[in-house]
């Protein structure tokens, strides 16, 4: 059938709609966080073509290591080409700290208004579902109160600067529950966001046009890839 033009428009057409329903589609992203004590735990899902692109992240947990933190990290991505699982363990200290504002400064001068392109594309993110609740002690009723408002002005604060950069289609859902008898602090966040498919293929088109190609300079992904390989 695909011998003749009217198959190979029907063929056409039928690519054309598949692309349009990817473009149209969503790239689903969730997070949460918690932490009780000295018990940390982080997670991210990314979801992407009805499945078919998975990406997962999860920080099992933070421990005290001499003067930094030691951070262990799992990701798992299954996707078209298959699928990829790594774990790393790594430092966290005054030291890696600075190395990576030095890197980042680095992709600044590597690329054309990163933070506008970045801003410009959160702008493209709709957050429907955010959740924040924190309980705090201090062991004293008026220490723990000052604790309190201090929280809840940081979580407004955040919030936001948050809508200031992306759309929040939903209420965000923040508590703070003070707990006068101990020391305690325990915090939790959930947020679901979304971006278009088609949008986010075309952002990362836009960020590999706004790599600068200057002479002497590592060019294009090779620039960042090298950079990031050494944060």
């Amino acid at each position: 059938m695909l011998g003749y033009p009217l198959g190979w428009m029907i063929a056409a057409g039928l690519f054309f709609l598949l692309l349009l329903a990817a473009a149209l589609s969503t790239v689903d992203i969730n997070g949460h966080l918690k932490r009780i004590g000295q018990n940390d735990e982080a997670q991210l899902h990314v979801r992407a073509l009805l499945g078919l692109i998975h990406y997962q992240w999860e920080l099992p947990g933070l421990r005290m290591k001499g003067a930094g933190v030691e951070v262990k990290e799992e990701a798992a991505a299954d996707n078209l080409g298959g699928s990829n699982q790594k774990s790393a363990t790594y430092h966290v200290n005054s030291h890696s700290i600075a190395k990576s504002f030095e890197s980042f400064n680095q992709l600044l001068g590597q690329t054309r208004d990163l933070l506008g392109w970045a801003r410009k594309t959160l702008g493209h993110i709709v957050v429907s579902e955010w959740s924040w609740h924190t309980v705090v002690g201090t062991g004293d009723a008026v220490w723990t109160a000052m604790a309190t408002g201090g929280v809840w002005s940081a979580k407004t604060t955040s919030i936001g600067l948050l809508s200031q950069l992306v759309r929040l289609t939903g209420t965000p859902l923040l508590s703070v529950t003070p707990m006068y008898n101990q020391v305690y602090f325990a915090t939790e966040g959930k947020f679901r966001a979304r971006i278009r498919f088609g949008y986010a293929i075309f952002a990362g088109i836009a960020l590999m046009y706004r790599l600068k190609k200057n002479k002497g300079i590592p060019q294009g992904l090779l620039s960042w890839q090298r950079i990031l390989m050494r944060a």
